[in-house]
């Protein structure tokens, strides 16, 4: 009974059952490819991440199978000639009886507005598939879509310089194809980090984020501290949650960025273990630019 009541509460949580959410990224500044389209070529270099999220690891309320898990990669490459990046997102969802597998390319166009600040437009088109099984609506109909496919449509904008970093977007904008009682709601993205320089070695980076669709609205607060843009610890709060952060840059090539969750408030219902989530970047010069102009080189995030 008691298992019972718990993935009860999960699903409530997460909203209606037929509305799956994105995955919730403690480190969405790794991952701002995936939430905004705009983000793409963001580095001048070939930069590619993968990403696993374990929510709840080692509950043991709750079978392994029912935990939400989630594995993502970004790849993305800026052009100089063409001023535009091209990227691709692939995203792995597992909750319970509600999994998604999402696929989708991105092109952002990145304009000069001033000697150091440039204002980037994006796009994404991709497939998503959604298989919701052994599950009920509110209405006691049986629910089960069985990789149910349907096409995926994102927007966005970001503006950036040395210090700062500023975007919104649109995610999961209905389309022809697919079943509408099998779409993801839409959602919406807004995000702000600021790089404050505290000394040749030290530096600041706060930021805030906020996502929103029909069924949830979260945001979240980071502060975070880099030395050398070799090592960064921070800690985050959301509405949900708190949680603590690491960062290594291993050399100029690899990355890799540790976060943990502790729920708080309504979520402890749902368990006490905490969240883990991974994140593993990779960065190489694999086109010279031919340009003289200089674009931002320091917003190297772990």
């Amino acid at each position: 009974m008691k298992k019972i009541i718990l993935l009860a509460v999960i699903l409530a949580a997460f909203g209606k059952l037929v509305a799956q959410d994105d995955m919730q990224a403690t480190q969405l500044y790794s991952n701002k490819l995936f939430f905004n389209p705009a983000a793409t070529g963001f580095s001048d270099k070939f930069f590619v991440s993968g990403t696993y999220r374990a929510q709840w690891l080692g509950s043991s309320d709750l079978q392994q199978k029912e935990l939400p898990r989630y594995v993502l990669m970004n790849l993305t490459q800026y052009f100089w000639d063409q001023r535009s990046g091209i990227g691709l997102s692939i995203y792995d969802g597992r909750r319970s009886v509600n999994n998604s597998f999402n696929v989708k390319a991105a092109y952002a166009y990145h304009l000069q507005v001033q000697e150091e600040a440039w204002l980037a437009m994006g796009l994404s088109v991709g497939l998503l598939s959604r298989s919701i099984q052994g599950a009920v609506t509110p209405e006691g109909n049986p629910v089960d879509y069985r990789n149910a496919m349907m096409s995926d449509l994102g927007l966005g904008l970001e503006y950036y310089t040395p210090e700062l970093c500023v975007g919104a977007s649109v995610q999961h904008i209905p389309l022809v194809l697919g079943e509408r009682s099998a779409r993801k709601h839409t959602h919406f993205y807004y995000y702000m980090i600021y790089y404050y320089q505290i000394d040749r070695d030290w530096r600041l980076i706060p930021s805030v984020s906020l996502r929103n669709s029909s069924f949830i609205t979260n945001f979240d607060v980071v502060a975070r501290i880099s030395y050398q843009n070799q090592f960064q610890i921070g800690a985050a709060y959301r509405l949900d949650a708190f949680a603590l952060l690491l960062g290594f840059n291993l050399n100029d090539v690899l990355g890799i960025g540790y976060s943990v969750d502790f729920s708080t408030g309504f979520m402890r219902q749902v368990s006490m273990r905490p969240s883990h989530e991974l994140v593993l970047s990779y960065r190489t010069q694999v086109l010279k630019s031919q340009s003289s102009l200089q674009r931002l080189q320091n917003q190297s995030d772990f």
